[in-house]
């Protein structure tokens, strides 16, 4: 049995490997218990920032993208976040405190189950998520590969029992992938499951269904233009060299590291330069380090922002930088100062990348963007 199945594994992959781009569709999650501070909370967890003071949370439909992948055989459906800026794929274990998720892995009732057993946790402000390391057989739209991921047995703070997903899916280089687990994307490349070594995320602004996650390549019907293509500076986090960062014609920044992260709904600049930008665009900080404004600007009022890279300019107007949330407007730039190693850098979420198609090309080691349609 176990050589009938390993035949018809890898003819499946040989099949994928010469296949047309896979197509995931993502979902927009709404969550009122999300908040811009709560959005700092996470961003302090991914990056390595440790504040001495809780940073309290208020409530605002904040968005997350998310989409299918299926683990073990028969399959078993889960809801992941597909982040560019992490590298482990997680979700949840079956131990009793995790009762509440509705989709939970079971290693038992999978057939290409294998034990691997090391424990596996990641670091986040509430706490650690701790669990163990399995493997088995994954399925990413029509992409399948084996792949170690942890299943988690204890997760810190209510924020994941309430989430809309269920876990999340690294997309991250090696280097930063807990435990040195493989990440997913690169296993799909190993194994020849995907036609090309990219992958790209086209993002709407609006809910429920319309953006898309393609495996092995792009989509045209996404973008106009051709894509400008700059390197990657350093393979942990999707990190490429800005010449320069202005905000109407006048310069906040050059030779900056900026990191494309598609897990961060907003961008994240050192804490000096989102406040001077968020001053300049007129909004008031509060208590939880939300920049509002108390009527919300007219439309063309306020300057674009402007990222050049590769000596081309990505320009976000207004309209691309302000969240409008039940009629209160928000700014899109928050602070976060990331300590070195991994900082300084300036981090472009889903702010950005809903107005840029962006390719994260890991066998040429460098990002694409092109116009988003």
């Amino acid at each position: 049995r176990n050589t009938m199945m390993s035949k018809l594994f890898l003819a499946a992959l040989a099949t994928a490997a010469t296949a047309a781009p896979t197509k995931i569709p993502l979902a927009k999650d709404h969550n009122p218990e999300r908040s811009l501070a709560h959005e700092h909370w996470l961003l302090k967890s991914k990056y390595g920032v440790h504040d001495p003071q809780p940073v309290p949370i208020t409530n605002y439909m904040n968005a997350q993208y998310y989409g299918p992948i299926q683990l073990g055989t028969p399959a078993q459906d889960f809801k992941v976040i597909f982040d560019t800026g992490s590298s482990n794929l997680w979700v949840p274990g079956t131990k009793p405190w995790l009762l509440n998720h509705p989709r939970r892995y079971h290693s038992d009732k999978s057939s290409t189950y294998t034990k691997d057993g090391r424990a596996f946790k990641i670091q986040y402000g509430s706490g650690a998520l701790q669990g163990v390391v399995d493997e088995d057989v994954m399925t990413l739209g029509g992409a399948t590969a084996r792949v170690q991921f942890g299943e988690s047995t204890k997760e810190p703070g209510i924020q994941w029992q309430v989430a809309q997903f269920d876990g999340i899916c690294g997309l991250g280089w090696p280097t930063i992938a807990v435990d040195g687990l493989e990440p997913p994307f690169f296993k799909l490349m190993d194994q020849k499951a995907v036609s090309k070594g990219s992958f790209a995320f086209y993002l709407t602004g609006t809910p429920g269904e319309g953006s898309e996650l393609v495996l092995g390549g792009t989509d045209p019907a996404h973008h106009s233009g051709d894509f400008h293509y700059v390197p990657v500076t350093r393979k942990g986090y999707w990190q490429v060299l800005g010449d320069k960062v202005t905000v109407g014609g006048e310069s906040v920044g050059t030779n900056i590291q900026a990191v494309i992260d598609s897990g961060t709904s907003l961008n994240a600049f050192p804490k000096s330069v989102a406040a001077a930008i968020n001053a300049k665009l007129g909004c008031t900080p509060n208590f939880a380090g939300e920049c509002m404004w108390k009527t919300c600007p007219a439309a063309g009022s306020l300057p674009d922002l402007v990222l050049t890279m590769g000596g081309k300019d990505f320009a976000l107007s207004q309209e691309d930088y302000i969240l409008n949330i039940q009629g209160v407007c928000l700014s899109g730039f928050m602070g976060l100062d990331v300590p070195p190693p991994l900082g300084p850098v300036w981090i472009f979420g889903d702010v950005f990348m809903r107005r840029w198609y962006t390719e994260f090309d890991a066998a040429n080691a460098r990002v694409g963007f092109a116009a988003a349609k």
